[in-house]
């Protein structure tokens, strides 16, 4: 049953249980100390009135002195050896105490017994009187005891239900407040898999109130708050991705799916399909790459993009990117300055590294006007491998400049007829060489060119 109870109630009871337990404790503790006490004065008092009768029977005039007392509260009977009574006070008259065993009371001793006239306490003092040994029983109602006593318990019991209540409504409070981040966090979990469910239109999660960032509650918020960040990014990032590639994919399907209307549209001649396949193939080779990259990037973001940890050299591996490239920059009068490399080791996957020089070559040649120069270098700086490519093409705006490296993201004017590509090239490149634990940056000045540099951290050596 209790399992089925929510946190919070668990608490509040909990809280209950472990006060209710504690004043129960305290209770026990004041009541027996508080009984006892009064236990205690009541026997000295009595006793204190007890001693000064048995005094004055030591007297002979004494006993019908005593038995001339009119005591309002208190009685008593002086008792021989063999149990009889031999004197009472006044106000017993008739009745007697009820019979005590003197054999069993050898000393001094206090009772609670019942009477007719209610519950009564009773002390009990052997002594000697004119060489005889006898008894004096002093009684004494208990009522005014009682009614202290019952007095003390029901305003206890006031007391204690108050308390109760006070904490049933504090703890119900505190854990409420203690709770509440956790709620919050229960219900922005929920609008999440609402917003990111096919029926639900993702909005941003707010941000949780945070009141303190040093308690378990508090980091656990902030926590929170990262994750629901990280999974907004993530999430922007992916219906950005979506709509991007379906753009991207829909324009060489729109291309091919015209040639090809067109060509089914009437016969036609040789040249005519040959240029017509020509343009099929481009548009292919187009989505190919696309897709390509697409899954490139997709492999880097589940973090399974995995390099093949050879020894290679990276001025073979440039050198070899130069020479596929070298037809391209021929075809616009471009020419590849290289220097003299010194031969370089590295540990990394050579496949990707041509990929890598491969696409920063091509977007050089790709956006420089001809007759112009590119220039790639490799060099040491602070002990790790650079390589540097510079061209002499339009440029990258300011503004451009920090999204180079997003997906289908495009610095170049639309109208430009180099520019229509797929966009993925430089977030390849950036994949690729966070693969390698390398970084490549970017610096460009509209007009006059662009300097991409790609770093190896001497770890790789």
């Amino acid at each position: 049953m209790i399992h089925r109870m929510t946190l919070r109630l668990r608490m509040i009871l909990v809280f209950c249980v472990v006060v209710t337990a504690f004043m129960m404790g305290i209770y026990t503790v004041v009541y027996s100390t508080f009984a006892s006490g009064v236990m205690i004065i009541r026997y000295d008092r009595m006793m204190d009135r007890a001693v000064p009768f048995i005094a004055l029977l030591q007297y002979p005039a004494g006993k019908e002195i005593l038995q001339q007392f009119d005591l309002r509260t208190q009685s008593f009977e002086v008792i021989d050896a063999g149990g009889h009574v031999i004197m009472k006070s006044k106000n017993l008259g008739s009745d007697d105490l009820p019979p005590i065993d003197v054999k069993n009371h050898t000393q001094a001793i206090s009772q609670t017994i019942d009477t007719k006239l209610g519950s009564m306490r009773e002390v009990v003092v052997p002594f000697n009187m004119q060489g005889k040994n006898t008894w004096f029983v002093l009684v004494e109602r208990a009522s005014g005891i009682a009614r202290l006593e019952e007095d003390f318990r029901k305003k206890f019991v006031v007391f204690f239900a108050s308390c109760l209540v006070i904490t049933a409504l504090l703890a119900t409070w505190y854990v409420m407040r203690s709770l509440r981040p956790i709620l919050l966090l229960t219900r922005e979990a929920e609008e999440l898999t609402h917003r990111i469910s096919p029926a639900g239109l993702y909005t941003p999660t707010p941000k949780l109130p945070v009141r303190n960032p040093f308690d378990e509650v508090g980091r656990l918020a902030t926590t929170f708050n990262v994750l629901f960040e990280r999974v907004d990014s993530v999430v922007q990032q992916l219906q950005l991705f979506v709509s991007d590639a379906a753009h991207e994919i829909r324009t060489p399907l729109a291309i091919l799916r015209g040639e090809t209307q067109l060509l089914l549209a009437q016969p036609r001649g040789v040249l005519e399909y040959q240029q017509t396949l020509t343009a099929l193939d481009g548009e292919l080779a187009t989505m190919g790459r696309i897709v390509e990259g697409l899954f490139t990037l997709s492999m880097a973001d589940s973090g399974q993009l995995k390099i093949v940890g050879d020894k290679v050299y990276l001025h073979e591996i440039l050198d070899e990117a130069c020479g596929i490239v070298a037809p391209l920059a021929r075809e616009k009068q471009i020419t590849i300055e290289t220097s003299d490399w010194k031969e370089q080791p590295l540990v990394g996957d050579q496949t990707m590294l041509r990929q890598l020089f491969l696409i920063l070559i091509e977007n050089a040649i790709k956006y420089s006007a001809p007759q112009t120069t590119i220039q790639v270098n490799l060099d040491i700086v602070q002990d790790q491998p650079t390589v540097t490519i510079q061209d002499q093409g339009m440029g990258i705006a300011p503004d451009d400049l920090p999204h180079v490296f997003k997906r289908f993201y495009r610095a170049a004017p639309q109208t430009s007829g180099e520019s229509r590509s797929g966009g993925l090239g430089l977030a390849i490149a950036e994949a690729i060489i966070t693969a390698h634990h390398g970084t490549i940056c970017c610096q460009s000045t509209v007009g006059v060119g662009s300097i991409f540099t790609v770093s190896f951290t001497a770890a790789d050596l």
